[in-house]
């Protein structure tokens, strides 16, 4: 085994990637269920739903986050060893 396919194989992007897809599947499952809340016309209390709102879209943006780290570390590994 050579020294990149051994690096290769110690990184864990594909859980990385994972990760962050089901962050991102799990804010949008959020995201549904505030919609419901807020199109619910005998909910009379919208707070909740709404500061949630802000809350699923920082949920989304950190799964973005870790899918866009680790391309970047890939990048870096294939630029290293290229």
């Amino acid at each position: 085994m050579n020294s990149m396919s051994s690096a290769i194989s110690s990184v864990t992007l594909p859980s990385a990637t994972n990760s962050g897809l089901a962050t991102i599947s799990n804010g949008s499952r959020m995201l549904n269920q505030d919609a419901q809340q807020i199109a619910n016309p005998g909910n009379q209390n919208l707070t909740a739903p709404l500061v949630n709102l802000s809350q699923t879209n920082l949920v989304a943006e950190a799964g973005a986050d870790v899918i866009r780290t680790a391309n970047q570390m890939l990048g870096s590994l294939l630029d290293v060893f290229a």
